[in-house]
């Protein structure tokens, strides 16, 4: 074999190498899905529960279990904003937090996500949070970013620090993980379309047409 054939082999190889490990890298995250929440359903979406949608119209329930410093979350987070914007109003999302206990500002960035909510931004305080991931994810300063953001959002900045220091932004995390951890969930991000747990989809179009699946047979 000539050099030239075998360094386009070589190239090719490494490329399809880093495509597959990037797609398992995505599919599980920092820590897979416990199997178990294939059989336990996940409590019932109330009205303390942060959605996108509205639940009176929407034909398709998606929950998402997440942790705004788990890489694999920032990942997937583009796609569920796609899943709404091409489902509409028949698709209703869930957004339930689960920190996980090896990253230092999990914690901390739900609150400020929950802090934002108070002054109906969660979801851009959501997009900045996966945005900026890597800024914040490491740093001892994050709250100071976290405050940063809720400037870009115009947000009060008073009632910002009070609600993302304050004791119900806390209890609610901690009520939700505990929830979660009650029905076997133990990595992020953990999906559950109309109740029923999924694996995370490789790709957006699998996505896709889980829910366009669950559709049909409405």
């Amino acid at each position: 074999m000539k050099l030239k054939e075998i360094g386009i082999w070589i190239s090719v190889t490494v490329i399809l190498t880093a495509t597959v490990w990037g797609l398992l890298t995505l599919v599980n995250g920092n820590s897979s899905p416990s199997t178990s929440s294939q059989t336990v359903n996940p409590p019932p979406v109330v009205k303390e529960d942060i959605v996108s949608g509205n639940p009176q119209k929407a034909k398709v329930t998606l929950i998402e279990y997440a942790d705004f410093q788990c890489p694999a979350c920032a990942e997937y987070a583009p796609l569920v904003t796609k899943l709404k914007e091409d489902f509409g109003d028949k698709l209703l999302l869930v957004y339930r937090f689960f920190p996980l206990p090896q990253h230092q500002n999990a914690i901390l960035s739900s609150q400020a996500s929950f802090a934002a909510r108070k002054q109906n931004k969660f979801l851009e305080m959501s997009d900045l949070l996966y945005g900026n991931q890597v800024m914040w994810a490491d740093s001892a300063k994050a709250k100071d970013i976290f405050v940063e953001y809720a400037k870009k959002l115009n947000l009060n900045l008073s009632q910002f620090t009070t609600d993302l220091d304050s004791e119900a932004a806390k209890k609610f995390i901690e009520e939700q993980k505990n929830a979660g951890v009650s029905i076997g969930i133990s990595g992020t991000p953990t999906f559950f379309v109309n109740g029923k747990f999924i694996q995370n989809p490789p790709s957006y179009s699998a996505f896709k047409q889980i829910i366009q699946d669950e559709l049909t047979q409405k």
